[in-house]
């Protein structure tokens, strides 16, 4: 195997984690912030919308990417 396929994989892998990572972020942040926050821009039932959207598609995102880094 190549020197530059070995790089892009652990590339995939390593952006991979990271947008699980940013997942994690943004969902452990909105429960902070609705817990906490006293500014609220959006009702509450779009706001969740958006977080948990977000969310996911981030994880699946990630997932894909390290899948793609295992191959």
């Amino acid at each position: 195997m190549c020197y530059n396929q070995t790089m892009k994989r652990e590339t995939s892998k390593e952006v991979g984690k990271g947008f699980i990572a940013f997942g994690n972020l943004i969902g452990g942040l909105s429960i902070v912030n609705g817990l906490f926050g006293a500014n609220h821009n959006l009702p509450a039932v779009v706001t969740i919308g958006v977080v948990i959207y977000s969310v996911l598609m981030l994880y699946a995102t990630g997932i894909r990417l390290i899948d793609k880094g295992a191959d």
